[in-house]
């Protein structure tokens, strides 16, 4: 049996004994939290369109009206004027057999089979990109006039081309047993990598050709009488290109 004199030697020294066992014993840290995942999808960027012959890049691109429209690279197109965001369109380019890039962009353009393509020219001395329109495997050249009412985007097709498109024009005679004659109704037309554009040459035996662009493609030309020909032409700006045929021989 403990004596009362152990006792309270026992509780004399009960404070010293938890006060060094508190010191040794470190104290208890707070629990580290757990990192949640950030659910803020990354800002899109925009697309960047370069040109192929200059190297000019730029993510504005021109409707007829000079309205600056700009495609994100998650598939919107943003509406400048005011900050609205269409959703569903994709930007994609392809490199044809001239090595020359062509963008396009496809979602709700117009009818099936339609496309923005972009198109460059200089408008006061600097290059800008421009909206305009392959309808399925054609596309003339021409800006488009874009307006963004809403949700709806409404695309209308003019006949202002790019400022600085370049133009083929010539004459075409005809190398005959009488001497050279000045040919009508041959048909000019150049091919591109994404679409040919092609007219008649006049009574005058003139033919322009508007709307292309700056590289070099093949010229058809083709009459009766003159059979067909294929000549490379080099587009830098507008050209002067005259084209002589040769009369077939009577059978």
């Amino acid at each position: 049996m403990i004596s009362l004199k152990t006792r309270l030697l026992l509780l004399t020294l009960l404070p010293s004994l938890v006060a060094c066992d508190s010191a040794q014993s470190p104290a208890p840290s707070a629990p580290t939290p757990v990192p949640t995942p950030d659910s803020t999808p990354a800002p899109s960027t925009l697309a960047v369109f370069t040109e192929h012959d200059t190297g000019f890049t730029t993510t504005d691109l021109r409707d007829a009206q000079d309205q600056i429209v700009q495609f994100s690279t998650s598939g919107e197109l943003i509406w400048t004027a005011d900050g609205t965001r269409l959703p569903g369109y994709r930007v994609s380019s392809h490199v044809f057999g001239s090595g020359r890039r062509y963008y396009f962009i496809e979602g709700k353009v117009c009818e099936a089979g339609c496309a923005f393509e972009v198109r460059f020219g200089t408008e006061d001395g600097d290059r800008r990109a421009y909206l305009t329109v392959d309808y399925g495997h054609d596309n003339p050249g021409t800006r488009v006039d874009v307006e963004v009412l809403g949700a709806e985007l409404r695309v209308t097709r003019t006949n202002d081309y790019p400022p600085g498109t370049p133009t083929l024009s010539g004459i075409v005679t005809g190398t005959t047993v009488h001497g050279p004659v000045r040919l009508e109704g041959v048909v000019v037309a150049r091919s591109i990598s994404t679409s040919s554009r092609g007219t008649l040459t006049d009574r005058d035996g003139f033919y322009e050709i508007r709307g292309l662009i700056d590289g070099s493609d093949p010229v058809f030309v083709e009459k009766d009488g003159y059979g067909k020909r294929t000549t490379t032409v080099v587009i830098a700006g507008d050209t002067r290109f005259d084209i002589e045929l040769a009369e077939e021989p009577v059978r």
